[in-house]
C-alpha cells in the first residue's frame, strides 16, 4: 500500500542559506528542492531524509 501524498509541487522553503546564513533565496532549476542564494551566489538543494519520529 502506497503512502498517501499531500499534492504539494514544493516543499517548504529553506529558512536561510547553509553556507552564507542569508534570507535572499530564490527556486532554482528544474529539481522542487534547488535554491539559489542572492546574497552568495550558491545553488544548494534541500531533501528531508527524516523526522526523527518512530514509526
Amino acid at each position: 500500500m502506497s503512502e498517501p501524498t499531500s499534492g504539494r509541487t514544493r516543499d517548504l522553503p529553506p529558512f536561510h542559506c547553509p553556507y552564507c546564513g542569508e534570507e535572499d533565496l530564490t527556486p532554482h532549476g528544474d529539481d522542487a528542492a534547488g535554491w539559489h542564494c542572492g546574497a552568495c551566489l550558491r545553488t544548494f538543494t534541500v531533501r528531508l531524509t527524516g523526522t526523527g519520529v518512530q514509526r
